[in-house]
């Protein structure tokens, strides 16, 4: 089915504005949804077409004679003027002292910049270059690796900024583009935004109930762009997070009542709990199932009421294992969906995943919704 020109298409997980980016290049406006407020901001600057590719480039040459000058004349530089609101444990696992010293100086540099638009734009440069230059890796989920061998932070950035200003430059600024707004917030207070029946087309790559912490691997940029100051910060980001893993949930998470009518999840459930029966911490798997699958009922039922009659929403999911306990993750969403009166619901196979962790083959299917 064809779209409209100009149709409005919603992305409830936004993550780095990859859908965002597809519908105003082929003439559609979008709306993102992202409890990470980092997420957010990277979507904004990437679909930030208008732009002065010009404005961009003259700051640049300003940037970079500043930061020749200063690097050389503040060799003792007081990194932690610039970091305070960071860990000092988590900051010495994050970055080398010399590229403490780069970073704070072109932070520096870049939060003296007047023109919003422009400021956005380098330090997202600039939090991408550190973690490109840290000693953060993911893997799936997050380690350190203080010895392997690394790009250059200053050389790293001047790379990043001069690709996007080849990115902008390959735009026709002639083409009828759509539009994008970003709201940080979770998508199960969409209606506090959109009105009912708005929304053309939905889609979304929503969280796994794979145990990955999401805050974990976006941490050092939060700190770096001073997103969060503290652990509490962090937390209240985490709160307000699809719950896909045990460090998500909180004493008061409780999606999980809107799930209790589902056998399926109940069965899965205790499944897993039989398995963790000798673990005394640590391993509250169980409940992690019902939280997801409670907030992704949340996300089902809200989204529904945005969405025009005979809208779809498509939701690209993989199935999961946990503890050898299989989680037919598009099954049950299809599942909730019926009971949420969803006119159609059905699934196209994508691909295969394999885990190096296991033998189970994993299905990432399309579960494809129709109001």
């Amino acid at each position: 089915e064809k779209l409209k020109k100009n149709s409005i298409i919603f992305d409830p997980f936004i993550g780095s504005g990859t859908t965002a980016i597809i519908s105003n290049l082929v003439g559609h406006d979008a709306i993102g949804f992202d409890s990470n407020p980092l997420m957010t901001m990277v979507s904004k600057v990437k679909t930030n077409w208008t732009i002065k590719i010009k404005k961009i480039e003259d700051e640049f040459k300003k940037i970079n004679k500043k930061f020749l000058r200063e690097i050389n004349d503040n060799k003792k530089i007081e990194f932690k003027n610039y970091f305070s609101n960071m860990p000092d444990k988590e900051i010495d696992q994050w970055l080398s002292l010399k590229n403490k010293k780069e970073i704070a100086t072109l932070k520096k540099i870049i939060n003296n910049i007047n023109d919003k638009e422009i400021k956005e734009f380098f330090l997202i440069c600039m939090a991408k270059s550190a973690f490109d230059t840290s000693y953060v890796a993911l893997c799936p989920g997050t380690t350190f690796y203080p010895f392997r061998e690394k790009k250059e932070f200053w050389n790293e950035f001047g790379s990043k900024v001069f690709n996007k200003i080849k990115q902008l430059n390959l735009i026709n600024k002639n083409l009828n583009f759509g539009t994008s707004k970003f709201y940080n917030d979770n998508c199960i207070n969409v209606c506090n935004h959109l009105k009912n029946n708005s929304v053309d087309f939905a889609i979304t790559s929503p969280p796994y109930p794979n145990d990955l912490e999401y805050t974990r691997q976006t941490r050092l940029e939060l700190y770096l762009l001073d997103f969060v100051k503290s652990m509490e910060d962090v937390a209240k980001i985490k709160k307000q997070m699809v719950k896909s893993s045990t460090k998500l949930i909180f004493k008061e998470s409780d999606s999980s009542k809107f799930i209790d009518e589902f056998s399926s999840i109940e069965k899965i459930s205790k499944k897993i709990a039989i398995k963790l029966k000798d673990k005394s911490w640590g391993w509250d798997y169980p409940r992690m199932v019902k939280e997801y699958f409670g907030d992704m009922y949340l996300c089902l039922r809200e989204t529904k009421k945005i969405l025009k009659k005979d809208a779809k929403f498509i939701l690209v999911c993989g199935d999961q294992t946990i503890q050898g306990v299989f989680i037919p993750v598009c099954d049950i969403l299809l599942e909730i969906a019926k009971k949420l009166g969803y006119s159609e619901t059905k699934k196209e196979k994508y691909r295969i995943r394999r885990s190096t962790g296991h033998n189970i083959p994993l299905p990432e299917d399309l579960v494809i919704l129709k109001k």
